[in-house]
């Protein structure tokens, strides 16, 4: 039986009086591609903020590999090995892909502010690990012939891959990404397809959000359903795709159809 990455208990979360999630329990197993699905409003990004540390919840509990951290603040959270990806692509536009990924590595730094101005040997040990650290990740990324470009160069798709890449620098244990194939053509969606199994590959654990539905059925170990603040349905793919009550809150999304 795999251990448990994450793991949310009766999470609730009242916005104004508005239940934006009511009660929702699950967990994300270690190793695996886990999607959190649902209709627009359905309190996904609610989920995502109470998990990153954006949101406290009204009631309910988050472990991170068993340790509690509801009442964490992000930066706490991401400490604790979770780290999470916005939808919105974050990069620089005026460095090189290098340069973007060598500047969340030594976020990761252990050398202080002299070090670095009197270039002692501890610093240039580090710096010249951090330099090998940027290039493993270009070429996990799939960016090492672009290294040398700004990133503002780069494809909408290639800058959100880069994206990730910075959030990967961090070194999760545990990697949430926000609607990731947004506004990506279908080349590019299959591109993420494959770096998303890379990092499942590499040890690290997939919490997404996600509506494109084929994304969803192919990459995923298991999905997990709301609708209205709710959870509705946990399951495998093909669990999903049968489910009665996932069919009648999407309305003809096409879910039923998506093939894995």
């Amino acid at each position: 039986m795999s251990a448990v990455a994450l793991r949310l208990d009766n999470i609730s979360m009242h916005i104004a009086g508005l239940k934006a999630v009511d009660g929702i329990s699950f967990d994300v197993p270690a190793g695996q591609i886990v999607s959190l699905i649902g209709p627009n409003g359905a309190g996904k990004t609610t989920t995502f903020n109470v998990i990153s540390g954006y949101m406290r919840p009204t009631t309910g509990q988050v472990s991170l590999f068993g340790e509690g951290v509801t009442n964490q603040t992000p930066e706490q959270v991401a400490k604790s090995g979770l780290i999470r990806s916005f939808q919105r692509t974050s990069v620089f536009p005026a460095c090189t892909v290098r340069d973007n990924l060598l500047t969340a590595l030594h976020l990761q730094g252990t050398t202080g502010f002299w070090q670095a101005l009197l270039r002692t040997p501890a610093f240039r040990v580090q710096e010249a690990q951090l330099r090998q650290d940027a290039q493993a990740l270009l070429e996990f990324l799939g960016l090492a012939h672009r290294a040398d470009e700004l990133a503002s160069n780069l494809s909408y798709g290639e800058q959100r891959i880069l994206g990730v890449g910075l959030a990967l620098a961090a070194k999760p244990r545990v990697l949430l990404l926000d609607e990731p194939a947004a506004g990506l053509n279908p080349s590019e969606t299959e591109d993420f397809k494959h770096m998303i199994g890379r990092i499942r590959s590499s040890g690290v654990t997939v919490l997404l959000v996600e509506h494109d539905m084929h994304m969803v059925m192919s990459i995923s170990d298991t999905i997990v359903v709301l609708n209205h603040g709710r959870l509705i349905a946990t399951g495998t793919p093909a669990d999903i795709q049968s489910n009665s009550e996932v069919i009648r809150a999407y309305l003809g999304s096409g879910i039923k159809n998506a093939q894995a």
